[in-house]
């Protein structure tokens, strides 16, 4: 892995994923590490733009395979087509992300955390996910241990801490490693 550190949280529907990213990026943000997150949309149909009538729209539905705005209080790109997660990566990369949040691609393993809210519902998910950084869930799993760290979600403090050292510590070695000397 280089830089940027990839952090994937996965989990079922209302799991959680968009409340431990956010929490995850008010801690980061805190320390000066600039997070970006890859969000995967699982609904089929189009996203909505939010441009009705301005000019990105004109552009895309006039054939733009991507439009941009830009000034000095933000900036939006918007394709007209799914990115792949790698393609999403790259992208990011490019733009000297510290870590990149990855929320939900189930599908494509990455380091991640698993969000749990019932083993017999979970336990597929569980069992599927062969870069489990930790597992968050709402209450005590069946047969919990190993060596994989396990947190309830009422332990927001602890799991908050681990997530936020596992990137400081993953983004340090990564960084000596591009290092010249």
């Amino acid at each position: 892995m280089g830089l940027p550190v990839i952090l994937q949280i996965v989990g079922y529907q209302n799991s959680g994923k968009t409340t431990v990213i956010t929490k995850l990026l008010q801690c980061l943000s805190k320390k000066g590490i600039h997070a970006g997150v890859l969000k995967h949309h699982g609904h089929s149909g189009h996203l909505n733009f939010n441009d009705a009538g301005k000019d990105t729209e004109r552009h895309r539905t006039a054939g733009a395979f991507m439009t941009g705005v830009s000034s000095s209080g933000g900036s939006v790109l918007s394709m007209n087509t799914e990115l792949t997660l790698d393609q999403g990566i790259r992208i990011y990369d490019s733009l000297n992300m510290d870590c990149i949040l990855i929320e939900g691609y189930k599908n494509i393993q990455h380091p991640r955390i698993v969000l749990c809210r019932d083993y017999s519902l979970d336990q597929e998910l569980l069992n599927q996910s062969h870069h489990m950084v930790a597992c968050i869930s709402l209450n005590p799993l069946e047969g919990q241990g190993g060596n994989i760290p396990f947190f309830l979600w009422k332990d927001e403090e602890k799991w908050l801490d681990f997530l936020v050292h596992y990137i400081e510590s993953k983004s340090s070695k990564e960084r000596l490693g591009h290092e010249t000397f």
